[in-house]
């Protein structure tokens, strides 16, 4: 607490608020939380708070001192919170997102007050349900995986705040039902990889043809599998999307705003990888990418991925923050640790499995503890016996899709996020 006593006393506030943020999240010896033990300790005084608000002010007040932020460290943590968004954010808040708490970079993350999921405001044992103005990410981690925050690129912010400004979200999902394949390559020793799918014309029509549904049906959001749109699928997706757009038409028939363009397996520098993009829809913009971190084994071999170059990245949006998982990095290891420490609005997972039960119940946990909507996109491995496709997760348990494309349609609600349509 000392460090932080340190940033009030110098008026460093975001310091400090970005400080106790990391603090709440580190580990006790047991295996707990230390923000288990400040709640034990929280006296919810709304005039406790007021009172520590006015010291930041007044130039008479008594220096404050790391035992007494100990004795109640959520009571500081919150009075930061307030003071920081009436006193800093509301002069400069998408500026210096990145603070320097004294051991590493964490970025501090205005919330966008109708885009939090349902549980955030009222889970305990969950800092967001403490922090009522800002959401901390770190950069690092104890899991070894680096996290990146990213925006909208520059110059599309305000066409995608237009386009989420209205009441309800709606979310394509496609699951494949062209008969295409993935070709499997088998390496030494006993490892797979995927270079390529049986036609690739094929296959990038039924995409095309995905996108204008999609759009049809008044997509915000549009997923595709795992392993299905190949590396250079995905290029003449963005070269058609940016054709489409020549001229500056935003509802061309293909403008679903956010496309994450399923995941492939590529070659890079370092060796092959399992990588996935999200584009703006409207011309083909990069948005922001993702790398596959937890193998697979398909026919006793181990999916042959070599490297996961790309940082761990969440998209700060009109919607709240998003990140990407593929497949089993959503329930397994030391991805599924770090997604389930961050403040996530939206998690958006392509997929390839015969069996999505793991995804369902991670799913399920992470919307029950911070409010994150989970949505899946699955295609069967080859050969797989049935179709197994995706489901969006909110306030209940995902209905079952039979067709070649799920979508959902979610209200924004204040606080949270309800189903109102599905079909």
């Amino acid at each position: 607490m000392e460090k932080v006593a340190e940033f009030i006393n110098a008026e460093s506030y975001r310091q400090a608020l970005a400080r106790l943020c990391r603090l709440a999240g580190s580990p006790t010896i047991d295996g707990r939380r230390v923000l288990d033990d400040w709640e034990r300790c929280h006296k919810k005084n709304v005039h406790a708070v007021k009172r520590a608000m006015e010291r930041f002010v007044r130039e008479d007040a008594p220096v404050i001192s790391d035992a007494e932020v100990g004795i109640d460290p959520l009571l500081w943590l919150q009075a930061l919170d307030e003071h920081c968004y009436s006193e800093i954010s509301s002069k400069c808040y998408f500026r210096n997102l990145r603070i320097d708490d004294g051991d590493g970079l964490i970025y501090l993350l205005p919330i966008y007050q109708k885009a939090v999921g349902a549980a955030r405001s009222k889970q305990f044992g969950n800092i967001s349900c403490w922090l009522k103005y800002h959401r901390a990410v770190p950069l690092s981690n104890s899991q070894g995986i680096s996290v990146e925050v990213t925006g909208i690129p520059k110059g599309y912010m305000d066409w995608a705040a237009k386009i989420f400004a209205g009441k309800t979200i709606t979310i394509a999902v496609v699951h494949f039902t062209d008969g295409i394949a993935p070709n499997i390559s088998y390496m030494e020793p006993e490892h797979f990889v995927c270079d390529g799918v049986s036609d690739e014309n094929k296959r990038l029509e039924t995409a095309f043809d995905h996108i204008r549904h999609a759009k049809r049906q008044g997509a915000h959001i549009l997923l595709m599998p795992e392993l299905t749109i190949t590396p250079l699928i995905r290029s003449k997706i963005v070269a058609e999307l940016e054709r489409l757009n020549e001229g500056g038409d935003e509802n061309h028939a293909m403008s679903v705003p956010f496309i994450l363009l399923g995941s492939f397996h590529e070659q890079v520098e370092s060796g092959w990888r399992n990588h996935a993009d999200a584009v703006l829809g409207l011309d083909g913009t990069h948005l922001f990418g993702c790398d596959k971190r937890k193998s697979v084994t398909f026919n006793n071999c181990k999916e042959g991925i070599e490297c996961s170059p790309t940082p761990l990245t969440c998209l700060f949006t009109p919607l709240g923050l998003m990140a990407m998982a593929i497949c089993k990095d959503l329930f397994e290891g030391e991805p599924a640790a770090v997604l389930a420490s961050l403040p996530l609005d939206w998690l958006l997972v392509p997929s390839m499995s015969d069996n999505i039960n793991p995804h369902k119940v991670s799913a399920r946990t992470m919307y029950n503890t911070g409010g994150a909507i989970v949505a899946v996109a699955n295609q069967e491995m080859p050969g797989g016996k049935g179709s197994v496709p995706g489901f969006v997760h909110y306030d209940k348990e995902p209905e079952p899709c039979t067709t070649g494309m799920t979508i959902v349609s979610i209200v924004k609600k204040e606080p949270d996020l309800t189903l109102i349509v599905f079909n």
